[in-house]
């Protein structure tokens, strides 16, 4: 555990700073290929800081990404040595010509040498050596499978007995996974410090390495079961790396573009921030009668009933595509008279269902509540844990990510400590952030997400939160806090005191709560220059990070006559989509890289945007629907809105046309 006093929490800080200010990440051609002009244009787009290349016909690429501002990083080569044959060629010496002056190193791979001796290595390198240094190129040793030169401690060994500083080696994540196994480099790597220039990463799963195809050690940046985040944040923590990485991508199929963007959004990610990424809530709160957590209709219907007066959730989930033990029958009758079902969270497949749907439709994370009053309940915090628990195991199996959120609402002041002492629990008990890949970290550090603080329809608690922020603060965690909407004015929703400013400014990421504070497409455009620009600086002079809120619309009507209470139905219109894009593009055009989508599962207050159906139940209770609209359409528009942040498509305020 690292130390934990003010002084070192503060270098630990501008370490994580210092290295995401001046880490190069570059791209290699493994994944993006074409008219040269064009990859440079694509690079230049998504953010990489130029691209590796192979061959010896570079210079086209090389001027195109130079035109570009971007840089020629490195040229891979494969190479063979005989004993007493010269190692340069005419096309090499071409080559080296080509990239005088350019700052750029040749990758060399190693696939034979005649005698298989190191002195003929040896001999064929100080050569090649001798010539590139006379045009300022470099030498770094690439290790490759199956090749002479196939660990990274033989190219370690090699570049020693060279002994020039213009020769060093290169580390790669996938090589070293394919031939030494899921084991610890960064020992390794930390020996060969003074010969390293370059790392070079990928998506990828761990376990058996050894025994894995290509197609499970080399993914997208982002995906698969080993821990790259991790990885990089040792590179530079334990061995000090702050010098290029490239990007492999080597026989990643799917469109390059789409493949190059997801693992930039990673990349950033890993670097500590949420850069690219579409997040949404999970409430997981739903239970059915039978399902075996004891909880009853919970969240779908009040008093153990579906009728006109009990119901409580607006839309009907899309059942069509779960298992006859996922379904859950309801007193309810589709038009033909069939029986409506719904699910439970408590099932597994049905979560994993989920997750799966979230990897498809390119949702990033989820953040996965949890309610701090119910926890306290041990008849419901059971269920809740499974609902975790299912939760884990998804976002693993999915390559997806996911963040707790304590809900306080409703939490008293005198029980606040309930919060530590429940997170304290899960933790000692289910190791559920630092010993699971899965989990988001923010600047290296897991993060914990408090929602609540500050809203002036509660207690304000004010010394409770501190000591809850400081609780998680205190042991290395990032901490994301939801707050109103109105919190940088103190106002409307807000609790007028400016300890919630300072408050805010324990935190790292600030996260206002949008839902049902506005209605229209040109509400929505109109907080462009009242509200997310002014937040967002607020934050950045305050060194936070700024995740805005956006919601597909919002319908309450069954809920609050559940409650005795009346309200208008349908009362914010989704409008196909619309309503949702146009806040997608108000963030966008005040600054922000990231947005939260709340909810992927709320059907209680219409703010869903996993599949539901377009013929929900007839009869009494009146159910919120579009017809026309596909059951995933609003999965489909995240994605979009996904690609629309990282810059893959337009930023059109008209919707998206599928």
């Amino acid at each position: 555990m690292l130390c934990r006093s003010p002084l070192r929490i503060l270098l630990w800080m501008l370490v994580l700073a210092s290295w995401a200010r001046a880490a190069p990440f570059f791209a290699m051609d493994t994944g993006i290929t074409g008219e040269p002009g064009k990859v440079a244009e694509t690079l230049r787009e998504l953010g990489y800081d130029g691209i590796g290349g192979s061959g010896t016909a570079v210079k086209p690429l090389r001027s195109a990404v130079e035109a570009k501002g971007l840089k020629l990083w490195n040229v891979y080569l494969t190479l063979k040595f005989a004993k007493g044959t010269p190692a340069l060629t005419p096309e090499l010496r071409g080559l080296i010509s080509d990239l005088k002056r350019h700052d750029s190193t040749l990758w060399i791979a190693i696939s034979e040498v005649a005698d298989k001796s190191d002195e003929t290595a040896i001999a064929g390198l100080t050569e090649f050596a001798g010539v590139a240094s006379e045009s300022g190129v470099k030498i770094s040793l690439y290790p490759h499978t199956g090749f002479w030169l196939e660990r990274f401690s033989d190219a370690c060994r090699i570049a020693d007995k060279v002994d020039r500083d213009d020769v060093g080696v290169t580390f790669n994540l996938c090589h070293w996974l394919k031939v030494e196994g899921d084991r610890d480099p960064i020992p390794e790597v930390q020996r060969a410090s003074k010969r390293l220039q370059f790392v070079t990463i990928n998506g990828a799963d761990g376990g058996d390495t050894k025994a894995m195809g290509w197609d499970r050690l080399i993914r997208p940046l982002g995906e698969g079961s080993y821990d790259v985040g991790s990885f990089l944040s040792r590179l530079h923590r334990e061995a000090k790396w702050d010098g290029p990485i490239g990007l492999q991508a080597y026989g990643v199929k799917g469109d390059q573009r789409e493949n190059l963007a997801k693992s930039m959004a990673a990349w950033k990610g890993m670097k500590g921030g949420l850069d690219g990424m579409v997040v949404c809530g999970y409430q997981g709160w739903f239970r059915a009668e039978g399902d075996g957590s004891g909880n009853g209709w919970f969240h779908y219907s009040a008093g153990g009933r579906f009728d006109k007066d009990s119901t409580q959730i607006e839309m009907w989930p899309d059942m069509s595509e779960l298992g006859p033990d996922e379904r859950f029958p309801t007193p309810l009758r589709h038009a033909d008279g069939s029986v409506a079902e719904v699910f439970s969270s408590v099932k597994e497949a049905t979560v994993l269902r989920h997750f799966r749907w979230m990897r498809e439709y390119g949702i990033d994370a989820a953040f996965v509540q949890r309610f701090a009053g119910l926890s306290r309940n041990p008849a419901h915090r059971a269920s809740m844990d499974m609902v975790l628990g299912h939760c884990r195991t998804a976002a693993n199996a999915e390559g997806r990510k996911w963040v707790l959120m304590y809900d306080l609402s409703g939490l008293k002041t005198e029980h606040f400590g309930t919060v530590s002492d429940d997170w304290t629990r899960l933790e000692t008990e289910k190791r559920i952030s630092r010993d699971d890949p899965a989990y988001l970290r923010y600047r290296g550090k897991p993060l914990v997400a408090l929602w609540g603080m500050g809203f002036n329809d509660r207690a304000p608690s004010l010394a409770e939160w501190e000591t809850l922020i400081r609780f998680f603060k205190e042991k290395d965690y990032a901490v994301m806090l939801g707050v109103p909407c109105y919190w940088r004015t103190l106002d409307r929703d807000t609790i007028n005191d400016p300890k919630v400013h300072e408050l805010i400014r324990m935190a790292d990421i600030v996260s206002p709560w949008a839902v049902g504070r506005f209605g229209t497409p040109q509400d929505a455009a109109n907080r462009v220059e009242k509200l997310l620009k002014p937040d967002i600086a607020w934050c950045r002079e305050r060194g936070l990070d700024y995740l805005p809120v956006g919601f597909p619309g919002f319908s309450w009507y069954n809920l609050q006559k559940s409650r005795k209470q009346e309200a208008k139905f349908d009362q914010v219109p989704r409008l196909g989509g619309q309503f949702l894009w146009s806040q997608a593009i108000a963030a966008k055009d005040a600054g922000a890289k990231s947005l939260y989508i709340a909810m992927f599962d709320e059907v209680d207050e219409a703010t869903a945007i996993f599949k539901t159906s377009q013929n929900p139940p007839v009869g009494e209770v009146r159910f919120l629907s579009e017809p026309g609209l596909k059951s995933d359409h609003y999965l489909w528009l995240t994605r979009e809105i996904g690609k629309m942040l990282r810059g893959e498509r337009g930023a059109d305020t008209k919707l998206p046309l599928r």
